[in-house]
């Protein structure tokens, strides 16, 4: 059995942060003391009480009035608490009597906590109170923690035995406790990583592909992005000669996606879209709302599109109400291609095939940064991928860091913008400040990628295989034939 690698014996960061508390783990240390102390318990443990902080940052805006710019000036902003109403979710049914924004499995998540909600204050607001928005903020929160704890459950095995610690980096995560209650995002987080999760099991013929394909299908279905990482895994089976396991898992994974939109489908009515007082406006089922409505959307703020189209002292595009901003588009979907192709070119050309998510968190990193819409929620799909990507603990943190002054900075910038609309003289920060912090924060994580580039090319600084391992998530891929490179000793990592 492959012993586990403690952290403080492994990454520089963590033994110098031992120090205050009797240094490195000692060699002839126990594993642990206490019989069910296992390192997954406890990184679970670690992921409730981050999640059960979260929970305390958000509560603020759970009972203050939004005024005063009160949702950003304490950083508790939620979308989770503010669509309950502007979705009308205490008496409509998502897609059939009121358009969502969202896709299918985030439509059905808002309807299961507005039902529950609906239980348990059944004679609101008739009662002449009204606090179902806290009830059902409450048990949005409940659901997100627990995506977060499958989500940290999934890592704890993709990492495999000797580094389950690694899922620390997820549990602990700053991020993980400033937006975990921001959107939905963690549920595509814990689909995706799930997927990841079985498609590295060495179950016999095809169940990983298959089980694998169905969560990703499930995770497109709740957020886009999963379907990134099946590129990733065809280009990574081809170069392994094991493309008909990736092709079952993308056949899988139409499969899980439409099972998974069905409700939506059977359930959808037509409304104006964008909206009735719209010149343009035309019926659109609510089911394909999210797909349109991101269509037409402009440049968001955290975006790199945004910050140059403020240089440039003007829009690309001035598309009419309900029209799409073609020029953007067109940017946007090329640069996105770039960056695909750059992620399969590097799987073709790198002397060892790279792991699993390495490419991945490239791909989706490469993604955000060429994307329009860059919410500050979406650093939550890159952090499992990151903490499998490269485990430590330095950069990991310097990137965090930037993550969480540019959340203060949109903030603030909101609350300056905010008073100069109402003329209420000068207040937060300039927008100048804004962009040096979407600045700052993508050089971090460029310098990340940097770094996951880096020991793909030379993969003797990559410490994940150290020992002669692969890939701990690569299931069929691992110790798998190179059609570049000979994997000699390489064998499958332990679990």
């Amino acid at each position: 059995m492959a012993r586990v690698i403690a952290p403080t014996r492994d990454d520089p960061l963590a033994a110098g942060a031992a120090g205050p508390v009797g240094g490195p783990w000692g060699r002839f240390a126990r594993g642990r003391s206490v019989w069910w102390m296992t390192p997954v318990r406890i990184v679970l443990c670690l992921t409730v009480l981050t999640c059960a902080l979260g929970y305390l940052a958000k509560a603020p805006c759970r009972t203050h009035p939004w005024t005063g710019e009160y949702q950003y000036t304490r950083t508790c902003y939620t979308d989770v608490f503010a669509l309950y109403y502007a979705e009308e979710l205490g008496s409509k049914v998502p897609y059939r009597d009121h358009p969502v924004e969202y896709p299918a499995v985030i439509g059905g998540l808002m309807w299961t906590a507005a039902e529950l909600t609906n239980a348990v204050h059944p004679d609101q607001p008739g009662n002449g109170t009204d606090t179902r928005d806290r009830t059902f903020f409450d048990i949005t929160t409940l659901m997100l923690a627990a995506f977060a704890l499958a989500t940290t459950w999934a890592l704890a095995r993709l990492a495999g035995r000797p580094r389950v610690w690694d899922a620390a980096m997820f549990a602990l995560a700053p991020t993980l406790f400033f937006h975990a209650y921001t959107n939905w995002d963690l549920a595509a987080v814990a689909f995706a990583t799930l997927g990841m999760w079985a498609w590295s099991r060495d179950w016999p013929g095809y169940w990983p592909a298959v089980v694998s394909g169905a969560f990703f299908g499930v995770g497109i279905a709740t957020k886009l992005y999963p379907v990134l990482l099946l590129v990733v895994l065809v280009a990574l089976a081809f170069r392994a000669a094991r493309l008909r396991h990736a092709l079952v898992c993308v056949a899988t994974a139409i499969g899980g996606f439409t099972l998974a939109y069905l409700p939506a489908w059977l359930l959808s009515r037509s409304f104006p879209f964008p909206n009735a007082e719209c010149p343009n406006a035309h019926p659109l089922s609510a089911w394909r709302w999210f797909w349109s409505l991101n269509t037409i959307r402009v440049s968001d703020w955290d975006s790199l599109w945004f910050l140059g189209e403020h240089a440039r002292g003007s829009p690309l595009d001035n598309p009419a109400c309900g029209e799409a901003p073609k020029l953007l588009n067109t940017g946007v979907a090329a640069t996105t291609l770039v960056v695909v192709l750059a992620v399969v070119l590097l799987i073709v050309l790198a002397p060892r095939r790279p792991r699993v998510p390495q490419v991945g968190f490239l791909m989706v990193a490469g993604f955000l940064l060429a994307n329009k819409v860059d919410s500050p929620q979406y650093v939550l799909w890159l952090v499992p991928l990151a903490v499998l990507a490269r485990p430590r603990w330095r950069m990991f943190l310097v990137w965090q860091a930037t993550e969480i002054v540019l959340l203060v900075a949109r903030f603030y910038f909101f609350v300056g913008n905010d008073a100069a609309i109402a003329n209420r003289g000068t207040q937060g920060i300039p927008i100048d400040w804004f962009f040096t912090a979407v600045v700052l924060r993508d050089l971090a994580l460029v310098a990340l990628m940097g770094f996951v580039v880096r020991e793909i090319l030379r993969p003797e600084h990559d410490v994940v295989r150290r020992g002669g391992v692969d890939d701990p998530a690569g299931g069929v891929l691992a110790a798998a034939p190179d059609r570049r490179h000979s994997v000699g000793e390489l064998r499958p990592a332990p679990v």
